[in-house]
């Protein structure tokens, strides 16, 4: 049994319901998104920078302590709440496809682990494309197919605790892509963007285990969403295993860490076109 890394899904149209769950994501799986946060920045030119599906605003964060001026998107109140305390800059609550923003007023854009969570994804990339200025640059990252180290553990704990698992939540057929680099700039050459650079980016996910049982109690992600469907009783069950298996798998200090695998494509709009 594998859970796809459908994590961080924040940034929807209604695929998730992320109201109040700020606290918890900020503790949990913020910390594993942002593990590309610096190579997505290095990607991008310096100076101004809109962060789209900003969760709590780590990116941002890392990107204003560079110097970089940052507006910032969220689709969920509490998140874009989250995100204010942290960043100096504008933080506005938008969702994908539709942003309140000019056409070609972007130099750069981050998305990070946003396209394979809205519900829309060509329409998402569409107005991203509107929103970018000629010779601007989009960074994107995705959670690719085949499941990842924590999630197949979290798989593991759920079928020794007995949970039932919801019905996984998937696009139409004419909506959906290969979750994939390839899938990635698939999409940027749809909407007519120039695809600079394609690649995996692999990093160790480093967490406590109280900190990723905050993220699923609070029913973030897929595998959240699998522990808030569970019977009191099971969900008690579901503590009791992982505390068992996350206490023979942290280090010394308490900390487990996990390989992690993204694809994040890099994309730009032409320069030879009206904007």
């Amino acid at each position: 049994m594998s859970l796809v890394p459908a994590v961080a899904v924040r940034f929807t149209g209604g695929m998730r319901d992320w109201t109040a769950t700020a606290e918890a994501y900020d503790r949990s799986f913020a910390t594993l998104c942002d593990g590309v946060s610096a190579r997505l920045l290095a990607d991008l030119p310096d100076g101004e920078l809109l962060d789209v599906g900003c969760g709590t605003g780590r990116l941002a964060a890392r990107a204003e302590h560079a110097g970089r001026t940052v507006m910032a998107l969220d689709a969920d109140e509490s998140m874009v709440e989250a995100a204010r305390r942290r960043l100096r800059g504008q933080v506005l609550r938008a969702a994908l496809p539709d942003l309140p923003l000019p056409d070609a007023g972007e130099g750069a854009i981050a998305a990070n682990f946003v396209i394979n969570h809205v519900g829309r994804p060509r329409a998402a990339l569409a107005e991203l494309r509107r929103v970018l200025r000629p010779g601007g640059r989009l960074a994107m990252t995705i959670w690719p197919a085949g499941g990842a180290s924590w999630s197949a553990l979290l798989g593991e704990v759920f079928e020794e605790a007995g949970a039932v698992l919801p019905p996984p939540e998937r696009l139409p057929a004419d909506e959906d892509f290969d979750r994939s680099a390839d899938g990635l700039t698939g999409l940027a050459r749809e909407a007519r963007l120039e695809v600079v650079e394609a690649r995996d980016l692999h990093w160790d996910w480093r967490i406590r285990p109280e900190d990723l049982w905050a993220g699923l109690e609070a029913g973030i992600a897929t595998p959240g969403a699998v522990v808030c469907a569970q019977t009191p009783q099971v969900r008690a069950r579901i503590r009791e295993v992982l505390a068992a298996r996350t206490g023979d798998l942290a280090d010394s200090g308490g900390i487990l860490s996990f390989p992690v695998r993204a694809a994040c494509a890099l994309a730009a709009r032409p320069l030879d076109e009206e904007a």
